[in-house]
């Protein structure tokens, strides 16, 4: 009996070992192709977008190649407007103020000497500070060109994706049958609505900061009003760094023209970024994905512990995912456990 209990006492904790080896492996396995996850996760995000007006137009019978191929183009032609709408006036007013940049120092020196501020090495602290944003500015260009790659891939997955949506579906619920199948599939059916109702809400925010970035900068009578506003609502896409990354070339702007309307431009932006978030982005967010205000807050701190700006751009899908997760789980035990009380 004894040596029945100790084999017995063996052979669970081998099993034990065995699932241990096999779960450290497979976090392994995950970390090492977290890039490929994130790349997954955002063509999911991608298709959430688009997945309703490609359904749209393939229920007008409209052949779904054909469909997905058209809201690609509409979508390129949106790009190809904002891009076409921005760059003229911001290489212009680029050349502008590297052209004015002497006159912009000597305004401020004088401001400060006129108002009695100590001005010691202000000139020199400005062309450093000058210096290293075009420095910033020209390594973030060269990250944006060197993602090309990453990002046709991002989009050509997402058309795939697009093209056998349904196929996509049967494949994942393949490995189940019965309830677990019909589980699975309506899992993936709200996770798919859940993040296309985040995309939605997060171009509602972006459309709403553009607004209201245009409307300041017109009260305030800062030129290129509407290519700086569209910076800001695109930005508004990459949280915490992008609106200061947009108020950049607004402030530069201000600083050509006085040194007061750079500082005003700069209050604007800041005010614009407290009502973003700490008013639009909870409501927003709280009311298109069904999340309350400090679960969003506190995501979004989290997302910034662990990953940085990536980390928060991606804390509330992935909220939400856990959430109708989460909920189609308890759901099917709260079923069960009635089930098993009636019988």
């Amino acid at each position: 009996m004894k040596d029945e209990k100790s084999s017995l006492r063996i052979e669970i904790s081998y099993k034990t070992i065995i699932f241990t080896a096999l779960f450290a492996l497979g976090i392994w396995f995950l970390v090492l192709i977290k890039e490929i996850i994130i790349l997954v996760f955002l063509s999911v995000l991608i298709l959430s977008a688009l997945l309703k007006p490609v359904d749209w137009l393939a229920a007008k019978k409209v052949p779904r190649v054909l469909s997905v191929i058209l809201v690609y183009i509409l979508v390129i032609l949106v790009i190809g407007f904002v891009i076409g709408t921005i760059v003229p006036p911001l290489v212009k007013q680029t050349s502008e103020f590297a052209s004015k940049t002497p006159q912009i120092i000597d305004n401020i020196n004088n401001y400060l000497i006129f108002h009695q501020i100590p001005t010691q090495n202000i000139s020199g602290a400005l062309e450093s500070q000058l210096s290293q944003i075009a420095e910033n500015f020209i390594s973030i260009t060269t990250a944006i060109f060197s993602s090309i790659f990453l990002i046709l891939t991002l989009f050509v997955l997402s058309f795939y994706m697009l093209l056998e949506w349904k196929k996509l579906v049967k494949l994942v619920t393949s490995p189940f049958s019965g309830k677990q199948e019909k589980l699975v599939a309506n899992i993936v059916t709200k996770v798919e609505y859940g993040l296309g109702r985040w995309v939605r809400g997060q171009l509602l925010l972006s459309l709403i900061v553009g607004v209201m970035t245009y409307i300041g900068l017109r009260l305030l009578g800062i030129p290129f009003a509407l290519p700086l506003s569209l910076i800001a609502g695109i930005l508004e896409i990459v949280p915490i760094v992008g609106p200061i990354i947009a108020s950049i070339p607004a402030i530069l702007v201000g600083l050509a023209s006085a040194p007061i309307l750079g500082l005003a431009v700069a209050a604007l932006f800041l005010i614009v970024q407290q009502i973003e978030n700490n008013l639009l982005v909870p409501m927003v967010m709280s009311k298109v994905v069904g999340l309350q205000p400090p679960v969003i807050i506190i995501a979004l701190l989290i997302g910034v512990k662990l990953a940085g700006i990536l980390g928060a751009f991606l804390a509330i899908p992935l909220v939400v995912v856990a959430k109708i997760i989460a909920g189609e789980l308890l759901s099917e035990d709260q079923k069960f456990e009635d089930d098993m009380e009636e019988q």
